[in-house]
């Protein structure tokens, strides 16, 4: 007796395929979760560290916040005067409080003011430059303890 051999399936319905397509596409989204290029799932993602504060820093800050006046003084465009005095009391404002990283971040948006300007602007708050160069010089000094 003889055994009917079953019919071999050669018309796969769309059907099959789009569940068969989105199966395996659930299952790449599943195992990449949990590789380093893949998207961060909740239990990937770190805590932030608290910011370092820095107490020492404070003794740049009072120069600074009368340095900014004096500096906002001596530039010609009105439009950059107010500019060039807010990123330099918030630079003095983030080392008064003692904030290393926020004050790092407020002398990079300082120097970053200080290189989109043209060449007469740049003139005019070429003593800012310097005021930054010496800041950032105090700091690493501090940071260091040296």
């Amino acid at each position: 007796m003889r055994h009917p051999q079953p019919e071999r399936m050669t018309n796969v319905s769309i059907g099959s395929r789009i569940a068969a397509v989105i199966a395996i596409a659930c299952f790449v989204a599943m195992t990449g979760c949990g590789e380093p290029t893949g998207p961060r799932t909740i239990c990937c993602v770190s805590h932030p560290q608290p910011e370092q504060i820095a107490t020492n820093l404070s003794v740049l800050a009072v120069e600074l916040h009368d340095a900014a006046d004096i500096f906002a003084q001596g530039v010609e465009d009105a439009a950059l005067r107010p500019k060039a005095e807010l990123a330099v009391n918030n630079l003095a404002d983030q080392l008064l409080a003692g904030r290393v990283q926020s004050s790092r971040a407020a002398l990079f948006q300082a120097r970053l003011l200080l290189a989109s300007l043209n060449d007469t602007q740049a003139i005019d708050l070429a003593p800012v430059g310097l005021a930054l160069d010496y800041v950032e010089r105090r700091m690493n000094e501090i940071l260091t303890g040296s």
